[in-house]
């Protein structure tokens, strides 16, 4: 087959990352994959094409410019004669849709990756006109939707009516997603300002609300009190960038949490593969991709128990989870993976067999591949449910 994905841009987000680990192994296979984007940034589209796969970018000077959104869409679509066009992100589904009585022939299929209606509710005038529009579209101009976890399935299921939604997890390319055994860990900690002999916490992630950086500086001011101070580095851009650096200033953490700026994917993977914890304090995940790149590199994760995260970590199996909001469990999490190398081992080592089963490339290529069929013969294959797979 013949496959467009199209998407918002090709920054270094969660989806984005997804199709850079996808569309190689799709391309095994046999299938011919093309990625358009509507407009900057576009700094994975070298990646992507150095695998072979041919990038447009559309350039669109703004999300909501539909004329030409819809036109560069539907030129697209009869240039290249795909069989299949798939979305990714809110306003790629918008012009992947609207496009179609336009270009009827490829099939429209939507891939969901986030909890948007939790995180942004439809609660002004302006929010539900949207979202009717929203649902509107999905409903009528779209053949099949993805999501990429059991929580973003219900989540839409419920605010969009959708009742066929297919969960198809993200996908992890584990020939190149490995540990390096000539790593050299207190060299690339001490570049980013770790202190020898330090217990080293990563956590990546943009600098939003969502991603629970307060609970963890509580957390930590928690640990002080039991004389325990590891440090934390913070990778990441976001509109909370100045009240997490006050945040920090008066906990009096300044020591313990050192924040960056983020940086490529190549130079994250070293950095957590060198740490000792992954700490992931969300409140909101699709998914959860940072957790599984630390959980393929058999780093440990300690993680809330969220929608999306569970479906990824067996609890105690392949990681901790504590429930979300709570900066004391964190706390008693952390100091648990502190004073037991012997877990953290372990830990790490499932969460690389985790990731080897249920989410190699490989695996959610042939998943990717059954569904494409099932559609064109007019039924989708349901793939089997996660909590069976185990």
């Amino acid at each position: 087959m013949k496959i467009l994905q199209v998407i918002e841009s090709l920054g270094r987000g969660g989806a984005e990352q997804a199709l850079v680990n996808l569309l190689p192994a799709l391309q095994r296979r046999g299938h011919q994959c093309e990625v358009a984007a509507l407009m900057p940034p576009y700094s994975l589209a070298e990646t992507l094409e150095k695998a072979g796969i041919a990038v447009h970018r559309l350039k669109l000077n703004h999300r909501w410019n539909l004329l030409r959104g819809i036109n560069s869409v539907t030129s697209l679509c009869h240039r290249g004669q795909y069989d299949a066009v798939q979305a990714h992100l809110f306003f790629a589904a918008l012009y992947v849709a609207m496009s179609k009585p336009l270009a009827p022939a490829p099939k429209r299929i939507v891939s969901f990756h986030n909890l948007d209606y939790d995180l942004y509710p439809a609660n002004t005038p302006w929010k539900k006109v949207r979202k009717a529009i929203h649902c509107w579209l999905m409903g009528n101009y779209i053949d099949g939707w993805i999501a990429v976890g059991r929580g973003t399935s219900e989540h839409y299921k419920a605010h969009l009516g959708l009742s066929d939604i297919v969960t198809i997890p993200n996908a992890f390319p584990l020939d190149t997603l490995c540990p390096s055994i000539d790593l050299d860990r207190d060299t690339v900690l001490s570049k980013y300002g770790v202190s020898p002999n330090s217990f080293a916490i990563v956590m990546p992630g943009r600098l939003v609300p969502q991603k629970g950086h307060r609970y963890l500086f509580q957390a930590l001011a928690l640990l002080r009190e039991k004389s325990l101070r590891p440090q934390v580095l913070i990778f990441g851009d976001g509109p909370l960038r100045q009240k997490i650096v006050e945040d920090v200033a008066n906990k009096d953490l300044q020591q313990q949490v050192i924040i960056h700026p983020a940086i490529t994917h190549g130079e994250l993977l070293p950095i957590v593969q060198a740490a000792d914890l992954l700490v992931m304090a969300s409140t909101h995940e699709g998914f959860g991709l940072v957790a599984a790149e630390a959980m393929a590199l058999e780093r440990p994760v300690l993680a809330t128990r969220i929608s999306g995260v569970v479906d990824l970590i067996e609890e105690g199996v392949s990681g901790l989870l504590v429930p979300p909001k709570d900066p004391a469990a964190l706390a008693e999490g952390i100091a648990q993976l502190i004073g037991d190398p012997l877990l953290r081992k372990r830990l790490g080592e499932a969460g690389r067999q985790r990731i080897e089963s249920h989410f190699h490339a490989d695996v959610i290529a042939a998943k990717c591949e059954e569904y494409y069929s099932g559609l064109f013969k007019g039924s989708p294959s349901r793939t089997q449910p996660l909590q069976q797979q185990s």
